[in-house]
């Protein structure tokens, strides 16, 4: 679902304004209202993008290359979950969900461990990366 984003119109701007004012004044609900600043509410729609994708792949990069051995594994499965991968990425917790809800991060169901989500970060960085080519023009 796009996201929203709030606008102000002045209705003084728009030629039906004195028509507006006029029914506004015959309505006794609003008669005592002061209408010099009537404006107008629209939310706009847009996609959510992810704003900084290069320094989110950055962070993981380097916190993958430091501090590879302090990640936990189960056999041949990452255990991170999301916090740990916020971390990773230098972004919120929430940032993060906002990123899975949105289809921009996949989260795996641990083999080893039922109902426990947990991330690669070999597929988290692939996502990421195929994020920025997709979204690259979009950027200049």
């Amino acid at each position: 679902m796009p996201r929203r984003k709030l606008t102000t119109i002045s209705l003084k701007e728009l030629g039906c304004y004195p028509i507006l004012l006029e029914e506004l004044r015959n309505n006794p609900a609003y008669s005592d209202k002061d209408f010099t600043t009537l404006k107008l509410t629209v939310l706009d729609s847009y996609e959510a993008t992810i704003k900084e994708v290069d320094k989110a792949i950055k962070h993981l990069q380097h916190y993958v290359a430091a501090k590879k051995n302090t990640i936990e594994t189960y056999k041949d499965e990452q255990l991170i979950n999301r916090v740990r991968l916020a971390e990773m990425l230098g972004i919120s917790r929430q940032t993060l969900t906002a990123w899975i809800n949105k289809g921009f991060i996949t989260s795996l169901k641990s083999k080893y461990l039922p109902d426990f989500e947990t991330f690669n970060t070999d597929t988290v960085l692939q996502e990421l990366n195929k994020y920025k080519a997709e979204h690259s023009e979009e950027r200049i």
